[in-house]
């Protein structure tokens, strides 16, 4: 998949709110740690599918950020 290196736009912005910025942080963690769905970038220029360590539970940011999407929403419901 090609990437858009050249021509895209970025912004940053501080996050002042220590709420938002707790969920943010949390989110990059998530990502971070993710094994599942996650591709690391070698010094060769290959792409390589991470896999979770032997005897560890694989981790998924998609999966997870859904679950506490849903109990967010469950609870708000209520």
């Amino acid at each position: 998949m090609p990437r858009n290196l050249d021509t895209r736009v970025e912004l940053v912005t501080p996050v002042l709110d220590p709420v938002l910025r707790d969920d943010l942080l949390d989110t990059l963690d998530r990502c971070f740690a993710d094994d599942t769905n996650a591709w690391e970038l070698g010094s060769d220029g290959r792409w390589t599918r991470r896999h979770p360590a032997e005897g560890t539970e694989p981790r998924s940011v998609q999966r997870e950020l859904m679950a506490g999407h849903l109990t967010r929403a469950a609870e708000g419901a209520a």
